[in-house]
């Protein structure tokens, strides 16, 4: 950054002084009776002021600090905070089979975000985010007409044919008036590749609608790899023993826009393959720097968030935010088991790295879709939509449980879903004071405005 060289100007204070000098003796003893008055009338204001009450002095003090104090507000900008925008996930799903679907051939699945509404307001966002999901449709679609022709080929040949599966889930961590970050979470089993997982962000400016660099965000890069190391060997179920000199080839070796990350409520989150930073076979980690503990990192305008959000956590992965509000960050892990040949999961598993808190339940869905959820009084809690029926039908219940101080306690639960709106679009529950869900319970024909209550289950506003 270039460097402007600013030229002070000096002013010069020049003092003259005239000797005024005596025309006679009587002049001289004038000027002399005048400067002892003056001396005396100048003692006797010190001596009045000494007098003056201590308490009335203070209170004076008080008053002009009072004063100063009031004019520094009001001279201060205040910064709003950013709004929590509308968005809506479209799902798609394609399902092949041999006969009357004895056999399964293909199984692709993948869902793309875009505005549900306010598209006035961010017209260049919603811009990104079309463009974005058509290409998804795109590349999805063609994807699964290789896979297909494939697996009609292999199917012939080999009496042991596995079903092909390719899925693609764009989950929302952030987006608000300032950012909008989305990570992929995609799975493949086909042809050659076999159980690959992959994540990957995307980081927009929401105004503009451009992609951001992580350099956009970071100010220096330079301690980002040992804060890294720290974060990963400072948790759980992170994984721990990973070397500072193994975390710094990484980012030394790897491109600018080859390094994976969103742009969280509460910081930058990492997201390392299978294999980045480990020996293969030993899964993907991820790591999160705080706002909190490092702000002299980040660039200011990306830490400002609003008070209340919700964030979608992938399966399997941990997720890093402040539980116990003690400036550091807990770890958050919820996993399920999950049987292939059913489709559909059997138990759910909550972790919390607090003292080592964990919840474990039996709990049937075809599907899992957790998300924590921060309110503004300070409270923590887990929103988990459990699909009730495969995808042709989209009734749902929803488990909310009390995470706050890391401590998993169930709050409840409710037959309600994200409001859905055909065909197969639903619109995203992302802030907590102001959710639209299908209550299965009410008999109503159309969705309904909740919040979140103050014992985290939602309430009708």
């Amino acid at each position: 950054m270039k460097q402007r060289k600013k030229v002070l100007p000096v002013m010069l204070l020049i003092c003259m002084m005239s000797l005024l000098m005596a025309c006679g003796d009587k002049s001289a003893v004038t000027e002399k009776e005048e400067y002892v008055q003056e001396t005396d009338a100048a003692e006797n204001d010190v001596a009045s002021m000494t007098e003056k009450e201590p308490e009335e002095t203070a209170q004076s003090q008080e008053h002009e600090m009072t004063d100063v104090d009031e004019q520094t507000e009001e001279q201060a900008p205040v910064v709003e905070k950013p709004q929590i925008l509308s968005l809506q996930e479209t799902r798609n799903a394609r399902y092949e089979g041999i006969g009357d679907y004895e056999k399964l051939l293909l199984i692709s699945e993948y869902n793309c975000v875009t505005f549900w509404e306010d598209t006035e307001n961010y017209q260049e966002m919603d811009r990104t985010l079309s463009e974005t999901a058509g290409m998804i449709v795109r590349s999805q679609e063609d994807e699964a007409d290789n896979i297909l022709s494939f697996a009609d080929e292999m199917f012939d040949v080999d009496s042991y044919f596995e079903t092909q599966v390719s899925t693609v889930d764009v989950q929302v961590r952030r987006a608000d008036s300032v950012v909008v970050s989305l990570l992929t979470d995609s799975y493949a089993d086909y042809g050659f590749i076999e159980d690959f997982r992959g994540m990957w962000g995307s980081n927009y400016d929401t105004q503009t609608g451009q992609q951001l660099l992580i350099t956009d965000v970071i100010k220096d890069m330079t301690p980002i790899p040992s804060l890294v190391e720290k974060e990963l060997n400072s948790h759980l179920w992170a994984g721990e023993g990973y070397s500072e000199a193994v975390i710094q080839d990484y980012f030394q070796n790897t491109p600018e826009d080859g390094i994976s990350w969103t742009l969280d409520y509460n910081g930058v989150t990492f997201y390392f393959g299978d294999g980045d930073i480990t020996e293969p076979g030993n899964g993907g980690q991820a790591a999160t720097i705080s706002f909190a503990e490092h702000s002299e990192l980040f660039e200011e305008k990306y830490m400002n968030v609003p008070e209340a959000y919700m964030v979608r956590l992938p399966l399997d992965s941990s997720f890093f935010t402040d539980l116990d509000e003690d400036g550091t960050l807990e770890e958050l892990n919820v996993t399920g088991l999950y049987d292939e040949e059913g489709r559909f999961y059997s138990e759910l598993g909550i972790y919390t790295d607090t003292d080592g808190y964990y919840h474990y339940e039996e709990l049937f869905a075809y599907g899992f879709n957790p998300y924590y959820v921060k309110t503004a009084e300070g409270k923590h809690y887990l929103y988990l939509f459990c699909e009730e029926n495969d995808a042709e039908d989209r009734q749902m219940m929803l488990v909310v449980y009390d995470v706050s101080n890391g401590q998993l306690v169930r709050a409840g639960e409710m037959n309600a879903a994200p409001a859905y709106i055909p065909s197969d679009i639903f619109i995203l529950p992302l802030n907590p004071n102001y959710l639209r869900l299908d209550n299965f319970d009410s008999m109503e024909q159309d969705f309904g405005v909740y919040m979140v209550g103050e014992n985290g289950m939602p309430v009708r506003k």
